[in-house]
């Protein structure tokens, strides 16, 4: 609760905060003249307030690096770390230097700044929000968010009633079970979308349903308190509290009319000729953020809290492109990152363990949380249960739910009065809602892989391929830049009606100004909520639809997707994807290219976030993954065009293994029913150095070349050369005397299989583990090979259900559709 300041009669000026008087010296100065001229910097308000964000940075920082290991989100890390520097630790300490937090000028400055950065916040996530989440939601989310809010509300009122006697009479006459009651009932979707980013679950299939329950119950909640609270008043005897009633509904009728026909039109002008891609100027950002803080102020006046203003103004507005990724690039990092931890590390400032001495009333107050939290969790499975959802996923998403409440309250604390609760209440309070939050965060980051659900339950692989089935291919594609290496791919794929393709496209965007992923099927017209812009998808639409438009009747078909997630859980949606519609190969673009100097060169500015999504996508994938490795020599070649010779001439590098075997099966498939030269390098070490192997993957390898060599090989379109190499060195010159004949080289990752001897001399300088030995030689500058390659994975057996099949995966198998996602 807020430090009583010790009476000082010689001081003027009284300030009121939060009910206590503070008294502040008349004409004081910001900023002091140093140390060396006499003064104590830290008696001036602005390097105090200075002290105060670095500290709590500092500390909050170092406590999160701790407790993330156990996936406690930030919100919880802020306030413990609060704590160590209120009279709970550094009190005790060091008291001199925790009464720096408590002194009534840095009470002040906590206030006030962090409740000016959470006024900036909130903007930040009503402009991400998408109100199209309400629209698109299902029964089950409504039902989730009724009930989850009804079910708390009533069992708190249920036991309030049954231990009635015993509340003590302070709790009563400040209303203390009332406001627990709300803010444990309702919850706010800026906790939801916070909470879910911190455990990488915003792309589940719970994270999505946990966001639309919350924005529903937001919505409705809001609409509900503004009827009953007008209803109240209305009725009230009182002509003094009726006018007020009259008054307050008409004032926030037209501040609602200011927002809508005003602030936002004005915002929208600001946005309309900033070009595709762009972000908003200085000049515009900073006319934005006036028109927020004006709207605070103007709701501020009429009695409404600061933040009602500035959310509602940005749910009105588009997310996205320009506004949300300028907010997001330019503000996130300040406001979220260094102001806000100011604002929850208040309330752990006020948490006193000391102050702790009535069990009863502890206990008391034990009972309560935990009748919130068995209703909330209960309320929250009930409709998840009756939609046929299984019961640990019931259980994780009720989980989800009830964290929303207890970080609900984490919020609500830096704003709670010092009327509500005394100080022993407060500390109690606060230690089960870090307990609570960091146990069910942890439990919830424990108990729920999504990756589970990527299990195919059959072999969904290149070479499993029956003959006359159709090769399905997911490609993923970032940028417009990812796709003609992968247009021409799909043409050295040379489908034909025989062996046709199904291309599933799959248009990745990092969610950058919005706050809730999104996959759904790509609509001509529709902007898709794409960050970039809606003519980035546009434009890579059309281009793979005039390919497929240019290809023999019924030899390819094509069903593009839109991907909007975080780059930490992007593999989520990729392997959900390919799950659904069965794809046998997923192809992704590698995150480095070929610079026009000859030099390499990343292909987005966020290089290393698609580099680990890539590895995500090759430890989960449902199928067979290939990375595509651009080097320029690939290129799609118009049909009739005349060509010297072969229009794609193919290079595979086989050692053995199933990831070899797969690029094999690809590879042949390409050349089935086309004109495409493919050559078969096979390097084979001495007899001696083969002892030790696995007899049945040498078995599997020669079966496998066998029936190529029997069924395919001609000695002029395709080929096979078998070469005896005594060390690493032999074979990288052969690879480097052939590769330059080809357009396209195909090796095997080789990752999880059998080691080669052939390979132990260059493994050490591997540099890109996920493209595997010879994968990273081909595409290393030392090695100055020019040719785009790509690098085949098999699908795993474990991916395959073939091991470790537990009887709940059994239960849930996925159901064969070709349906849309």
């Amino acid at each position: 609760m807020s430090r009583e300041a010790p009476p000082a009669p010689h001081l003027q000026g009284e300030v009121t905060v939060n009910k206590s008087r503070f008294c502040f010296p008349p004409n004081s100065v910001a900023t002091s003249a140093g140390v060396f001229a006499g003064d104590d910097p830290l008696k001036f308000y602005f390097p105090l307030l200075l002290y105060h964000v670095c500290a709590v940075f500092a500390l909050s920082r170092g406590v999160h690096a701790l407790l993330s290991r156990a996936n406690v989100p930030l919100v919880i890390s802020q306030i413990v770390a609060g704590a160590l520097l209120g009279p709970s630790l550094l009190g005790q300490v060091l008291p001199h230097a925790s009464e720096l937090f408590a002194t009534p000028e840095g009470w002040v400055q906590l206030n006030t700044v962090g409740a000016y950065a959470f006024v900036l916040q909130i903007f930040v996530i009503g402009v991400k929000t998408d109100l199209g989440m309400i629209v698109k939601s299902g029964k089950k989310a409504v039902a989730i968010a009724f009930f989850g809010t009804v079910g708390p509300h009533l069992a708190m009122y249920a036991a309030a009633a049954a231990v009635g006697a015993r509340v003590p009479a302070p709790w009563k006459a400040n209303f203390m079970l009332t406001n627990l009651n709300v803010w444990w009932s309702l919850s706010a979707f800026i906790v939801v979308c916070t909470t879910l980013g911190d455990l990488n679950l915003l792309s589940s299939k719970l994270g999505r349903l946990a966001m639309s329950a919350a924005l529903i119950g937001d919505f409705a909640n809001t609409f509900s308190i503004a009827g009953i609270t007008s209803y109240l008043l209305a009725s009230s005897p009182s002509e003094k509290v009726q006018r007020i009633g009259f008054l307050s509904l008409l004032t926030s009728a037209i501040f609602i009319g200011f927002l809508a026909f005003v602030a936002r039109p004005a915002i929208l002008r600001l946005m309309r000729d900033v070009p595709e891609g762009g972000l908003l100027c200085e000049a515009r950002l900073v006319a934005v953020l006036l028109t927020t803080i004006v709207c605070s102020f103007a709701g501020e006046i009429i009695g409404l809290h600061a933040t009602y203003g500035p959310f509602m103004l940005g749910l009105m507005l588009p997310g996205g492109a320009p506004l949300g990724v300028t907010l997001g690039e330019r503000l996130d990092r300040l406001v979220a990152g260094v102001l806000m931890p100011l604002l929850f590390a208040q309330g752990g400032l006020r948490l006193d363990v000391f102050k702790i001495v009535d069990a009863s009333i502890c206990l008391l107050l034990q009972f309560f949380l935990v009748v919130g939290v068995a209703a909330k969790q209960v309320s929250c499975m009930l409709p998840c249960l009756y939609c046929g959802m299984p019961l640990r996923e019931a259980f994780i998403l009720g989980l989800m739910m009830n964290f929303k409440g207890i970080t609900e309250v984490a919020y609500a604390s830096a704003f709670v009065d010092s009327d509500v609760f005394d100080e022993q209440v407060y500390t109690a309070f606060m230690l089960n809602v870090v307990l609570l939050g960091a146990a069910t965060a942890s439990v919830v980051k424990h108990m729920y892989h999504p990756e589970e659900k990527y299990v195919a339950y059959r072999r969904r692989t290149v070479q499993h391929k029956k003959l006359g089935d159709e090769l399905r291919v997911l490609a993923c594609v970032h940028s417009q830049a990812d796709v003609a290496p992968m247009l021409a791919l799909l043409d050295a794929a040379s489908a034909s009606p025989v062996s046709p393709v199904a291309v599933y496209l799959l248009h990745l965007a990092p969610l950058v100004g919005l706050t809730s992923s999104v996959l759904r099927a790509f609509k001509h017209g529709d902007r898709n909520c794409v960050p970039s812009g809606g003519t980035d998808s546009e434009r890579i639409v059309n281009a793979f639809q005039y390919f497929v438009q240019q290809r023999p009747v019924g030899s390819a078909s094509l069903l593009p997707y839109v991907c909007i997630a975080p780059y930490a859980t992007m593999h989520d949606d990729v392997c959900a994807v390919a799950l659904e519609k069965r794809a046998m190969l997923i192809v992704v673009p590698f995150h480095q290219r070929l610079a026009i100097d000859g030099s390499v060169e990343n292909t987005t500015a966020s290089a290393g976030s698609v580099q680990a999504a890539n590895v995500n996508v090759l430890n989960y994938s449902p199928c067979s993954v290939a990375i595509l490795v651009d080097r320029g020599s690939l290129s799609v070649v118009p049909a009739g065009a005349a060509t010297d010779g072969f229009p794609h001439r193919i290079a595979l590098y086989f050692l053995g293994g199933p990831d070899d075997r797969e690029a094999l099966a690809l590879a042949t498939y390409m050349a089935e029913d086309a004109p495409i030269g493919l050559t078969v390098f096979r390097f084979l070490p001495p007899p001696e150095w083969r002892k030790g192997g696995d007899p049945e993957e040498d078995r599997l390898d020669e079966e496998a070349l066998q029936e190529y060599v029997s069924r395919w090989v001609d000695d002029h379109r395709v080929a096979y050369s078998e070469n005896l190499v005594c060390g690493s060195d032999e074979m990288v010159g052969i690879i480097r005397k052939s590769s330059p004949a080809s357009d396209l080289l195909i090796v095997g990752r080789r990752a999880d299989g059998p080691k080669s001897p052939l390979t132990v001399g260059i493994s050490d300088w591997s540099e890109h583990l996920e493209l595997g030995v010879l994968g990273d030689l081909l595409t290393s500058t030392d090695f100055g090979c020019q040719v785009s390659t790509l690098v085949v994975q098999q699908q795993t057996r474990a991916a395959a259900g073939e091991i470790r099949r537990s009887s709940e995966k059994n239960a849930e198998k996925p159901p064969e559709s070709d349906g849309h996602v």
